[in-house]
């Protein structure tokens, strides 16, 4: 009986060996395609930053360069490198659920950069009426955000709804006794 308990313990030690394992290749899968994702929106700062440079280069007035240079990266990621033929718009997740919009299945979203986590701690301390201070580190930290594009969605009033059976009248019978 002793050895039945022992064999016991040892299958469930195993069993939960095998659970954490699971668990520890779920996360890092999560994380290697976490940090792909990171590094594609790095190469594509990198070429929105030529980008924006190009335009400043060869800008056709004053004005116009110094709009240019205003504009964050993620201004020239949606508008000259994820922009295709029919996007008009990107939000997040959430912003196309208020607009009544689902997102398609299967839709990729595309990555831009975040708000610097020192301000969203700060505009959450504000909200809570609190008073934060976020540090220089904080302040040049820039989470992954991602967005989805107009062509990724669908509304509410564009969804098909399933064909509506008209319920049809059915003659209920007597059972039969059988002999």
């Amino acid at each position: 009986m002793k050895n039945n308990i022992i064999n016991n313990t040892e299958i469930l030690k195993k069993g939960n060996t095998a659970t954490q394992t699971q668990k520890q290749e779920e996360n890092t899968k999560e994380r290697t395609n976490r940090e792909e994702q990171f590094s594609r929106l790095l190469e594509a700062s990198n070429k929105a930053k030529e980008i924006k440079e190009q335009l400043i280069i060869n800008a056709k007035s004053e004005n116009q360069a110094l709009f240019f240079e205003i504009q964050t990266i993620n201004y020239y990621l949606l508008n000259y490198i994820y922009k295709t033929d029919g996007i008009t718009e990107f939000k997040k997740f959430k912003e196309w659920k208020q607009n009544k919009a689902t997102v398609k299945k299967g839709a990729k979203a595309y990555p831009i950069w975040g708000q610097p986590v020192g301000r969203q701690k700060e505009e959450e301390a504000k909200s809570k009426g609190e008073n934060y201070e976020a540090n220089e580190e904080e302040n040049r930290r820039f989470p992954m955000c991602y967005v989805f594009s107009n062509l990724q969605v669908v509304f509410k009033e564009q969804r098909t709804e399933p064909e509506k059976i008209e319920a049809q009248k059915v003659e209920i019978l007597e059972p039969i006794e059988v002999f």
